[in-house]
């Protein structure tokens, strides 16, 4: 009987190895998770200090469905030449699978170049390091050993199954980068999450339960109608053996204080893994920004909802909801970072494409 205990637990734990290997959770709502989207997007808001988060819950028909959280912290420091000195950030990523939670704790510290107001160029590039820590941990409540079954079925009493004291926990040191640049009404970004493929196996075994690094581009471009702004997007990840392609545009109402989102994810190699996104952002509170000196709104708001197509189809999740909020906040009144819309720079801030 123990022999058989300890190789269901064994079985179970090289599971939760696997699964974590699997791709890192994907938002929708891409724009109210920027750092976690590329650390260089830290300190690229509108104003000094940006607070942002999005949750998710995919598959919301499941008995227990995946649940996603990302929120950050991001803020820019410039000297008296309205020159970027750093840009820091602090982000937190939590999520649950049924058995498995995972916590992520990281620090980001970034510079930004072609800001200055004394010889301002036509470009603006950001760059970023981040570094943090990964804590996980199996929750041996979500399962039941053999000793928890007789004849009848389930019988309710705790199991004797004690192994997990020693591994139902995982923790990790995690390594990213990132870089963005701006040209005109043109954004590129790339960024490489764990870099140092850290060992997310339970069972201990590195050659097993390496974290592949997960590789991420994206590019969007800003049409100005006068009326409306139509800012499509294209982002790319890919991660081991996975990969995920999303395209899309919001578009923004200028004379309204909402913005529309269309999306479609699926894999690169498009192998009818399809799936629908639509979205809407409320806007309010206007207040002067330090990126233009002109009344933008502060606080946005935002709802989305996925629909999963084909796989796994959505008579079976009935598809994923996504919610995300978003403040920018001015810390020196003083301070005045010129952008395209103050007519010095020829290129656009990265919250504009968003």
């Amino acid at each position: 009987m123990k022999t058989m205990r300890k190789i269901i637990l064994l079985l179970i734990l090289a599971t939760a190895g696997i699964q974590l290997k699997a791709q890192d959770a994907l938002f929708t709502q891409f724009h109210y998770a920027p750092v976690y989207l590329n650390p260089a997007l830290a300190g690229c808001g509108k104003n000094n200090l940006r607070l942002s988060a999005v949750s998710k819950m995919q598959w919301f028909n499941l008995y227990k469905p995946y649940k996603y959280f990302s929120g950050a912290a991001d803020f820019s420091i410039y000297d008296y030449d309205q020159r970027n000195v750093l840009n820091m950030a602090l982000n937190v990523n939590h999520s649950t699978k049924g058995y498995l939670g995972n916590t992520n704790i990281t620090g980001v510290v970034g510079r930004t170049f072609g800001t200055n107001n004394t010889g301002c160029s036509d470009w603006f590039l950001s760059l970023a390091l981040q570094a943090g820590y990964n804590f996980a941990k199996v929750n041996p409540n979500q399962f039941v050993f053999i000793d928890q079954i007789d004849q009848t079925g389930i019988t309710g009493d705790p199991t004797q199954v004690d192994l997990f004291q020693t591994f139902n926990t995982k923790n990790y040191f995690d390594f990213s980068a990132g870089g963005v640049f701006t040209i005109k009404d043109i954004m590129l970004g790339l960024s490489v999450h764990h870099m140092n493929e850290p060992n997310v196996s339970f069972n201990g075994k590195p050659e097993d339960g390496k974290l592949p690094k997960k590789i991420t581009a994206h590019i969007s471009y800003i049409i100005d109608r006068n009326d409306i702004r139509i800012k499509p997007t294209l982002i790319t990840h890919f991660q081991g053996k996975s990969s995920a392609l999303i395209a899309g545009a919001l578009i923004d109402y200028n004379d309204f204080p909402i913005e529309l989102g269309c999306w479609y994810r699926n894999t690169v190699g498009f192998t009818s893994n399809n799936a629908f996104s639509f979205g809407f952002t409320w806007k309010w509170g206007q207040s002067t920004t330090v990126t233009s000196k002109t009344k933008e709104y502060g606080n946005k708001m935002g709802l989305s909802y996925d629909a999963d197509a084909i796989k796994p189809g959505l008579n079976t999740t009935h598809g994923s909801l996504e919610f995300g909020v978003q403040k920018d906040i001015i810390i020196n009144d003083n301070l005045y970072c010129p952008t395209s819309s103050s007519g010095i720079c020829t290129y656009k801030y990265p919250w504009e494409f968003f």
